[in-house]
């Protein structure tokens, strides 16, 4: 069968043209036409720049000609974005294979075109998917180079995508790993498969910084334009370790408070039981003064009890909602507190001095922040320095932020007390600390519930002591920023 070549050009599904040395299109094909939307004859016996868009007209002569001298079969526009423009002006995405003909002793090149148009929009679809996941996706190819990762592989990694792109994978793997992982990477290629990485062991990321992170990766291969590709599937479980480190310091302090707990009710009790026989006994033998000291004793030990069981309550309900946030009343504040432990000062011939600096109002939970100024009062009071007259200062700041956020404000309790020894400080806020034996009763559990309120505030507590006294600072955010002055009425 003798079937003309020029038919086979003419009915080839793939747009082509031929073009000579100079540039000029000596002949194309319908298909040709059909994309760039002229009829066959308007294409022949014109420049090719006709089809090319018109930032790239004035270089194309040039391109043509380098071509011409070194006419090799190759594939244009590898790497980047390639455009023909249609008829009305409009651009279409394209691939060009180009390859050089001698006819006749004439010197031209045949030009295959194909619309990638639907390509694009599949590759965008696909892009959009990778970009809006919500785990890290990134793309390597055989050459283990990053080709493709999204907003989340940067948060991740701390590396902008264009950081990433065109550099290879090694760049986010620890250290150590360095040197073997190319291996890894090529066993996957010879053998592609859907797979999670790291199964059975620990598995970690190089962030920009160095640090490690903690990851979990899962591998699928893919077929694009590039030829076989892996896609990583990358998720940061810093949160999750956290999560499990906290949980095992939970599971650990609810130990200690039940073992402590336990121990610190059963001790009372049996002896309050024991002191309750020998009341019992003297009683029956008359001996009432050792009687009345046995109950004295008893009644000392209950009051220990109920403190205890007080503060457990108290423990357990840290964690409940403590009311609506709201401008805290500083004025009726201060008249409540001194009211609340007028007794206590009158005993303790002490005195309670507040100095309000702040500026701006604070709105917070209210409660909370009573209960925390409450313990720390009390202390004051109670680990007073015999040898000098109690004095307990409570002293308010604040730092407006900038533009309405990020203030500060400060609750500030200071005594002249006996302090709290250099040796036992790191241990202040832990449960059950007692730091000046049983001759002043209290559960151990006042300064940690305290720390537990203050962190439902989002705020810190830190502290200063010496025999001279102690200073403790309540670091809280300041939600309202206004300054007082400024304010309707004030």
């Amino acid at each position: 069968m003798n079937i003309p070549y020029q038919v086979i050009f003419e009915r080839s599904p793939v747009a082509k043209l031929l073009v000579d040395k100079e540039g000029i299109i000596q002949v194309a094909n319908e298909e040709a036409g059909k994309l760039f939307g002229y009829d066959c004859s308007e294409l022949i016996g014109n420049s090719i720049e006709m089809l090319v868009p018109e930032k790239q007209r004035a270089n194309h002569p040039a391109l043509v000609a380098g071509y011409t001298r070194q006419p090799v079969p190759k594939l244009m526009g590898q790497g980047r974005d390639l455009f023909g423009v249609r008829r009305d002006g409009s651009l279409v995405p394209i691939e060009v294979g180009l390859n050089p003909i001698d006819l006749g002793g004439e010197a031209l090149f045949m030009a295959c075109v194909i619309d990638i148009s639907e390509r694009k929009r599949a590759d965008e679809k696909f892009r959009a998917v990778v970009e809006f996941a919500p785990n890290g996706i990134l793309m390597i190819n055989s050459d283990r180079e990053i080709v493709l990762c999204n907003k989340q592989i940067e948060e991740i990694f701390g590396y902008s995508q264009g950081e990433l792109h065109g550099n290879p994978i090694e760049m986010l793997v620890p250290d150590d790993f360095k040197a073997p992982h190319p291996k890894f990477v090529q066993s996957f290629f010879d053998a592609p498969e859907t797979r999670a990485m790291g199964i059975g062991r620990e598995l970690f990321g190089r962030h920009k910084s160095g640090k490690l992170v903690p990851v979990e990766v899962g591998l699928r291969p893919f077929f694009g334009a590039q030829g076989l590709c892996v896609i990583c599937s990358v998720v940061d479980i810093s949160y999750r370790r956290e999560a499990e480190a906290e949980i095992q310091r939970k599971t650990e302090e609810i130990e200690e408070f039940s073992y402590r707990t336990s121990h610190d009710l059963r001790s009372p009790l049996k002896s309050i039981s024991a002191l309750a026989e020998c009341v019992l006994a003297d009683l029956e033998e008359g001996e009432v003064p050792q009687a009345v000291h046995g109950a004295e004793e008893i009644q000392h030990l209950s009051s220990r009890l109920l403190q205890l069981t007080e503060d457990i309550l108290t423990l357990t309900k840290v964690d409940a909602d403590a009311g609506e946030l709201r401008e805290f009343d500083f004025d009726e504040w201060q008249t409540t507190t001194q009211e609340k432990f007028r007794a206590d000062l009158e005993e303790a011939d002490a005195r309670i001095e507040f100095q309000c600096f702040h500026k701006c109002p604070l709105v917070i939970q209210a409660g909370r922040l009573i209960h925390v100024v409450d313990n720390l009062i009390g202390n004051a009071i109670k680990y007073r320095n015999p040898k000098r007259k109690c004095s307990v200062w409570v002293r308010t700041f604040s730092q407006p932020g900038m533009q309405g956020s990020g203030g500060r404000f400060f609750v500030q309790v200071e005594d002249n007390g006996v302090g709290i020894p250099a040796s036992k400080q790191p241990e202040v806020f832990r449960m059950f600390q007692r730091f000046h034996g049983n001759q002043i009763q209290g559960s151990g559990l006042g300064l940690y519930i305290v720390k537990k309120q203050i962190a439902k505030l989002d705020g810190q507590i830190t502290f200063e002591s010496s025999e001279s006294g102690t200073v403790f600072t309540v670091d809280l955010p300041l939600v309202a920023s206004e300054p007082l002055s400024n304010q309707t009425g004030r």
